[in-house]
């Protein structure tokens, strides 16, 4: 019988364990998922960060086929011709393949990452296997008998495999973990990052599309692989980098509603344990990460739009914000705008992990945000929203009495002209420009001419790990500019010394412009808002600037640029 102070040592005891089981940060950071198993890993190093029955054997689906391609791209060559079989058309998820079609071995493992073809699958398996011009089930067995070993060389363990597509068979199956160590290899082929990181592909006669409905939505995923049969449920490999770092998530047994926000949650988490951002030169890594992802392309020469951020014009440094850690934020300011990075602590949505400010809205009204319901009253900022700084142009102070103005007929031609005085008139030769209004927000009364539009939708190059890919710019477009929270008005401003027509519209967070004789990919810009939120603060008053009572810190701004004393 176990006497009190035996069992006081079983009580410690199991503390201990829980406690070394699940750190705190662990336990505060991690989300609720339906995935039965799964495992969040360092992709460098190899060390799990978190994870749940991440060793349990599973069926993998289609997860198999990063194995597949794996083992084609070690032992097989792209350019080789594969003639298809009857064999290798197969049911459920399909490549479209015809038997007697011919098909190169590079296109065929497009086929088998982005649309998950299991007629891909098999007719690679038998190409490489040693017959591409004929049907031959020992050559496909000799490929799954290479899955086998190359699974064994990296430490799958708890892997089998025993076809080379992810069918529920029996005796096929895997583990998060191993499956993890899986993508660890495939992370290593610069061929295999490269197909598994492709949106959209086309090459004799097919146009194939990724499933992973997370590429190119998701902030720096380098790439995955989708899954799904009824043993093996919803499933997902994921690999993303940020700032010099790179994760994997695999995650098993999710549920068609859940298996991406799954992934996306798990990937938020892991940010949190693999680079918790608490030194200035972190936040500085991912500030950099996050402006040279869009704009370093267009500075290379590689893409001809206008910039999103532009030029830094300030270290970083914390700024006061009440519901920030120690009730300081990091923040770095550019011609464009301003980064931030409020909740270093907290798993955040990538989209939103870093985020601008609303700086546009701050301007108009006069009122500096220093909390999520704290502000401190400068006054509206005397500063031409475009164009050159010269007097008599438009200011974000003219457009204060302007935000509860009522917003055009959506699909009417854009022809108000703003003056300097803020008076609105109208000039039908506007007319000319074709611009239209779009539809009012519900919250804030205002639509976004169809030009503004059109520009948020719009898709570019970016930088993922090393590589140029399309992708959407401004996804989601609020996460940059905020909502509309004025109607859109032209202006007539020098720039560079000489007047042109433009279309201004103020969002919360950014102003657009449109110059209509500017260069295609030049339109639509992004103000210097960033120029103009510094140059504000400067001109304030010392008292106001510094918020001594709100604000605890030392604050200076000089030159453009911000300091501590």
């Amino acid at each position: 019988m176990i006497n009190r102070r035996q069992w006081q040592y079983v009580f410690l005891g199991c503390l201990l364990t829980l406690f070394l089981q699940v750190s705190p940060v662990q336990a505060a950071s991690l989300p609720a998922v339906a995935a039965t198993s799964w495992v969040i890993m360092d992709a460098d190093s190899g060390k799990v960060l978190a994870e749940q029955a991440s060793h349990e054997r599973r069926a993998m689906a289609s997860l198999t086929k990063l194995m597949t391609a794996l083992v084609a791209v070690e032992r097989g060559n792209l350019d080789q011709v594969v003639t298809i079989t009857s064999g290798d058309v197969i049911g459920e998820s399909s490549m479209g393949l015809v038997p007697g079609q011919q098909v190169t071995l590079r296109t065929l493992l497009y086929g088998l990452l982005l649309r998950s073809g299991n007629d891909a699958a098999m007719a690679i398996a038998r190409a490489v296997g040693g017959s591409p011009a004929q049907e031959s089930a020992l050559a496909r067995q000799q490929f799954i008998d290479w899955m086998n070993a190359r699974a064994a060389s990296l430490g799958m363990s708890d892997t089998q495999y025993i076809n080379p597509h992810g069918l529920d068979a029996d005796g096929h199956y895997s583990s998060a973990y191993d499956l993890a160590l899986l993508a660890r290899a495939v992370l290593n082929n610069p061929t295999l990052v490269t197909i598994f990181g492709t949106l959209r592909y086309s090459a004799e006669g097919f146009t194939l599309q990724n499933t992973n409905q997370l590429l190119g939505s998701y902030p720096g995923l380098i790439g995955g692989k989708t899954g799904w049969t009824d043993n093996a449920g919803r499933c997902l490999v994921l690999v993303a980098e940020r700032a010099g770092k790179r994760e994997i998530v695999v995650l098993l047994h999710s549920t068609g509603d859940a298996w991406f926000a799954d992934g996306a949650a798990l990937l938020n988490a892991g940010w949190v344990l693999l680079d918790p951002i608490t030194t200035p030169e972190r936040a500085a890594a991912l500030f950099a990460w996050w402006h040279d992802r869009v704009d370093g392309p267009v500075a290379a020469g590689l893409d001809h739009r206008t910039w999103l951020w532009g030029n830094p014009i300030s270290g970083v440094v914390s700024e006061s914000y009440q519901e920030s850690p120690g009730g300081e934020r990091w923040v770095q300011y550019f011609d464009k705008g301003r980064m931030e990075l409020t909740h270093p602590d907290q798993p955040i949505d990538a989209r939103w992990a870093i985020t601008g400010g609303r700086l546009a809205w701050e301007m108009i009204t006069g009122q500096r945000q220093i909390g999520d319901s704290q502000f401190i009253a400068l006054g509206p900022a005397a500063i031409p929203v475009a164009g050159d700084v010269v007097a008599g142009s438009p200011t974000y102070a003219t457009l204060r009495p302007l935000l509860s103005a009522p917003a055009p007929p959506p699909g009417s031609v854009i022809t108000q002209v703003l003056t300097a005085n803020g008076t609105v008139t109208d000039d039908p030769q506007l007319a000319v420009y074709n611009v239209h209004a779009g539809a009012p927000d519900p919250a804030t009364g205002h639509g976004i001419a169809d030009v503004f539009a059109s520009f948020t939708a719009q898709w570019g190059l970016v930088q993922v790990a090393g590589h140029v890919r399309s992708e959407p710019l401004l996804n989601p477009p609020v996460a940059l500019l905020g909502l509309p929270i004025t109607d859109p008005y032209w202006v007539r401003v020098p720039v560079g010394g000489r007047v042109h027509d433009v279309l201004i519209q103020c969002f919360e967070r950014r102003c657009l412009s449109y110059t209509p004789d500017n260069p295609p990919g030049w339109q639509v810009e992004m103000g210097n808002i960033g120029q103009h939120y510094l140059h504000w603060l400067q001109t304030a008053t010392l008292s106001s600037v510094l918020g001594l009572a709100q604000e605890p810190r030392n604050v200076g701004y000089g030159l453009g640029m911000l300091f501590y004393a």
